[in-house]
């Protein structure tokens, strides 16, 4: 039993049931979707982001589950300051060990992937430390968050351009590396930059400056 259906479109002009390309079940539901597809994604800040689409692994979170900006409400002005919207270019945070810096900056990484897609280097103290990251930190991030599983291929796939310290994703790119790497930090353009744990940076990279 075929809906009767009647829309119209500015370029296609009026379409009603008589036109044979509506003439079969679920043309109403396809055309809902396809109107639906049109629409631009919400702006949003990172943590409305996170809250709304984050889910935290068992493998990185004591309280696995879904992302809670209220756990940690201090964050919620520095992680909306890391939104493309916000006026700021540069955020700077000083802050004690454990207190949810990090897992910030994680869903920054997110929103960047699922939101606002471009080029982002990440980088840790070390590149051992960046390959620790990437295991227990942004692979569980993108396994466990539905809408970033469908932007990064699993590693497993052919050609899937996800490597320990490297995601591609529709749009751009995580790489990952440490300060201490000079051959990870050569020629890598970016977009958006996420350094972390800064004070224990060595002073040099590979006597490279």
């Amino acid at each position: 039993m075929s809906e009767r259906i009647s829309t119209s479109s500015p370029r296609l002009g009026s379409i009603s049931d008589d036109d044979p390309i509506l003439a079969f079940d679920g043309a109403a539901a396809l055309l809902r979707a396809w109107g639906g597809g049109l629409k631009p994604d919400p702006l949003l800040t990172v943590s409305e982001w996170a809250d709304r689409y984050r889910k935290l692994s068992s493998r990185s979170a004591a309280e696995p589950g879904r992302y809670r900006t209220r756990r940690t409400p201090y964050m919620k002005e520095i992680m909306d300051a890391l939104s493309p919207g916000h006026p700021a270019q540069r955020v700077v945070f000083m802050k004690a060990a454990q207190v949810g810096a990090t897992e910030s900056g994680n869903s920054f990484i997110g929103f960047v992937i699922h939101q606002a897609p471009g080029p982002m280097l990440a980088v840790q103290p070390t590149v051992e430390l960046a390959k620790r990251n990437s295991r227990q930190r942004i692979d569980p991030l993108i396994e466990e968050s539905p809408a970033l599983r469908d932007k990064v291929k699993p590693a497993r796939s052919r050609d899937a351009g996800n490597t320990m310290l490297s995601k591609e994703f529709a749009g751009g790119i995580l790489i990952m590396t440490g300060a201490n790497s000079a051959v990870g930090l050569r020629s890598t353009p970016a977009r958006y930059i996420f350094l972390d744990e800064v004070d224990a940076y060595p002073a040099s990279a590979d006597e490279e400056g």
